[in-house]
């Protein structure tokens, strides 16, 4: 005893039946072909980085890395295009950040490192004295580089420091694809630990772990493949059988309830 009172085996009483977690499934799912040369479906591991820029008061950037980068947001679904300032944006407006061709090797880029990707369009820009602009045939190559057609007929990189300026990868003049910028991918210890925020997009908690940044391709990034996006990681007939399995259980459970009713109904009948 203790306290003046006996003790009491302990007991438990049954709460019925409840969700035991809401989990996100990252596994990888196939390409669904989209025919458009700017949608990018990851090929193994990976998100894509897009976020946002700090701009004070309103004012025009002048940088486009570092402390200038705002939000950052993670996602698979790789729907993007060149906007009319030049920068590559996402379906919902987000920019689209890369590293530099090749220059990270082993390690892992930080926040700093990132850099949205753009093409300085201004009519007083570099580009445009230079008689690059307008630019076609803009195409993404498995490792995230990104390269287009200038109207002088020679291919360009981006500028990997964020100037915008196009570099010319061919002729007298070229230079080496390490000076250009690839579209960027992260990872982490535990992808399960990502938030789903809306949009696709998801933002690293505290469970999440180290972020690295690398170029698309390397580092056991999975490579990029144009012209479709990641098909959805929903399989519809497993669901159905799954919902027609809970139905069919709470069906059985209530006419449980109805067989108990029944037989304590006799079990007073028999009084009579």
């Amino acid at each position: 005893t203790f306290g003046g009172v006996g003790g009491l085996n302990p007991y438990q009483i049954g709460y019925g039946t409840q969700v035991a977690s809401i989990d996100t499934n990252h596994a990888k799912t196939g390409f669904a072909n989209t025919g458009y040369s700017n949608d990018c479906y990851i090929n193994g591991e990976g998100l894509f980085i897009v976020g946002t820029l700090n701009s004070e008061d309103g004012e025009e950037l002048d940088e486009f890395t570092g402390e200038a980068i705002g939000n950052l947001y993670y996602t698979r679904v790789g729907m993007f295009d060149f906007d009319s300032a030049g920068f590559l944006v996402d379906s919902t407006g987000q920019l689209v950040f890369g590293v530099p061709v090749g220059d990270l090797g082993d390690e892992s880029a930080n926040r700093e490192g990132l850099v949205a990707i753009r093409y300085d369009a201004s009519e007083d820009g570099d580009n445009a004295g230079e008689g690059r602009l307008p630019i076609r045939n803009i195409s993404i190559g498995t490792d995230g580089m990104i390269t287009c057609i200038g109207n002088d007929g020679i291919r360009y990189g981006l500028a990997a420091d964020g100037s915008g300026e196009l570099l010319p990868l061919e002729g007298e003049d070229r230079v080496e694809k390490e000076e250009c910028l690839a579209i960027a991918m992260a990872n982490f210890d535990n992808p399960s630990g990502l938030e789903m925020v809306g949009n696709s997009y998801y933002q690293p908690t505290g469970n999440t772990g180290e972020v690295n940044y690398y170029q698309a391709g390397t580092n056991n990034m999975g490579t990029i493949k144009t012209g479709g996006l990641e098909m959805s990681g929903t399989d519809i007939s497993q669901e159905f059988a799954d919902m027609i399995m809970t139905q069919r259980g709470f069906q059985a459970n209530s006419r449980i309830v109805s067989v108990v009713d029944s037989m304590l109904e006799e079990v007073v009948n028999l009084k009579r």
